[in-house]
């Protein structure tokens, strides 16, 4: 995928993750010499350290877009300062002060937008005046992620939920917090204010545990995602080439990668935080175990599912004006989830399929659950439960398709030739080990995926970080170790590949 972030279209890795990639080495020797001298100063000084750190982050993406960092900062800061004040003083009405509010997430939000759909504003515009216009805006560092931190700020200020920060720097911290500024998760001021500043030991235990979960978070990356994304692009890059069971395994392997990537990505900047002592909301929690698309999006993605419930959701009116008006708020939320994700018709559709998912689910809830009684089916049972997760599944599934395909018309054509000439043989006559990966590549992809379905599983049931940290420092180092030689062994690097950077770095 391509985002605009200059007056020309490029590839986003060559602007956003060529120089501090998480994968790449410089990332690795920032983040040591950061940990390093975050606990030779002072505890006083620590979030100065991060502050520093953060905006060398940044400035390494590139100083110009640096500018719309520090701007949006300023405008939030500095408003929901003002808003505070006033509120105080009582000498200004509450409409006065929701209109300054508004602005200022209209200022967020709205110009998130502007620059997220700027090539398809563009393309309407020539369309209509018969123009020729190239010009393209552009989109900073983690814009996506900063925007709906910035916003929540405002509105939590607004409700009297926090007060407002009355250090720039401090707020700024929060706004460019390195781990996250990228990817997320989505955090909110009041948690992150206390973590932030209040100073930390260093803590043996929390340290081992945060570099096993960091080595967890690089083993789904460059082991399984990476190694998924060969075989998903091929398909999907030359799909009129492919049809049957290639697209089917495509699309599988898509949501395969996906959920690596994102998740892995999402274990490493919690183990880079823990390593301050500093934890964050945990963003996953074994999604495709769900029984219900709705139960699902409980699970994944979760600091924007709590963002878009507590911010869009709820303010619409929620569930409390009755059955219509619920689903037309269902309905919002998810098209609103489909354009944050991307400019494009395709991420409109997936969102707009997963808010009808949720809306068919709950009108026929009851006709379901009718329809059980009368067949005599327990829907509580083993077998129950393993066909809701696998119907919900295929309806995940679905939505990737549209979420992953360049265009409209891609997403039509590769569906239509999934179901066309279908071709089982290609497992046994070794064709499908001639699109990227061979037998052993799809043999550590079962193993793998396999390894992190287990590992969830249990975690459900144990604590295995508490688990882990109870051990002696020589079976935690032997672990960590362990983990190490695997990602060494197995992982997708070295002379003649192209990394695959993180999929959620683009939105």
């Amino acid at each position: 995928m391509e985002t605009y972030f200059g007056f020309y279209n490029i590839d986003c890795k060559s602007v956003e993750c060529k120089v501090m990639s998480y994968t790449s080495y410089s990332f690795a020797l920032f983040v040591i010499l950061t940990v390093c001298i975050y606990y030779i100063v002072s505890k006083k000084w620590q979030w100065v350290v991060l502050l520093v750190a953060s905006m060398f982050f940044y400035l390494c993406a590139g100083p110009a877009l640096s500018i719309y960092l520090l701007l949006f900062s300023v405008a939030t800061w500095y408003g929901a300062k003002r808003i505070e004040k006033r509120r105080s003083g009582k000498r200004v009405s509450e409409k006065m002060l929701g209109l300054v509010a508004v602005l200022l997430i209209f200022i967020n939000i709205g110009v998130l937008f502007i620059l997220k759909w700027s090539g398809m504003e563009l393309a309407l515009i020539n369309r209509v005046f018969g123009t020729s216009l190239a010009w393209r805006f552009v989109m900073p560092l983690g814009m996506s992620f900063f925007t709906f931190q910035n916003t929540s700020y405002v509105i939590d200020v607004y409700k009297g939920k926090i007060q407002a920060e009355h250090n720039f720097f401090h707020y700024l911290l929060y706004a460019s917090y390195f781990p996250y500024i990228v990817s997320g998760p989505i955090n909110r001021y009041g948690k992150m204010e206390r973590q932030f500043f209040a100073g930390h030991a260093f803590d043996k235990e929390r340290f081992y545990q945060g570099l096993l979960r960091i080595l967890w978070g690089y083993l789904k990356e460059m082991v399984i995602a990476d190694r998924a994304a060969i075989y998903v692009e091929e398909v999907f890059d030359h799909y009129y080439m492919y049809r049957g069971l290639f697209i089917l395994i495509a699309v599988l392997l898509f949501s395969l990668q996906l959920y690596m990537d994102f998740s892995g990505c999402m274990d490493i900047v919690m183990g880079i935080s823990m390593l301050f002592g500093i934890e964050m909301t945990e963003n996953f929690h074994a999604p495709y175990a769900a029984t219900t698309t709705a139960e699902f999006w409980r699970r994944w993605h979760i600091s924007l599912t709590s963002w878009l419930r507590d911010y869009i959701y709820i303010p619409l009116g929620g569930n409390r004006k009755g059955k219509a008006h619920k689903y037309l708020n269902v309905m919002v939320v998810f098209l609103f989830c489909g354009m944050w994700h991307g400019a494009g018709v395709t991420y409109l559709i997936w969102g707009g399929l997963n808010g009808l998912y949720q809306i068919i689910g709950d009108m026929t809830v009851t006709v379901r659950r009718k329809v059980c009684e009368l067949a005599g089916l327990n829907e509580n049972s083993h077998g129950a439960k393993v066909r809701k997760k696998l119907t919900t599944a295929v309806l995940i599934e679905f939505g990737w398709l549209f979420f992953r395909a360049e265009g409209l018309q891609e997403a039509f054509v590769m569906l239509r030739r999934m179901f066309t000439g279908w071709n089982p043989w290609i497992l046994a006559d070794g064709t499908l080990y001639q699109v990227g990966l061979d037998v052993w590549d799809f043999l550590i992809l079962i193993m793998g995926t396999v390894c992190v379905g287990w590992v969830s599983h249990m975690s459900s049931r144990l604590d295995l970080h508490r688990l882990f940290v109870s051990q002696s420092w020589l079976y935690q180092t032997v672990v960590i170790l362990g983990a190490a030689v695997i990602w060494y062994l197995f992982g997708i690097y070295g002379p003649g590949f192209d990394p695959v950077d993180f999929i959620y770095f683009e939105f």
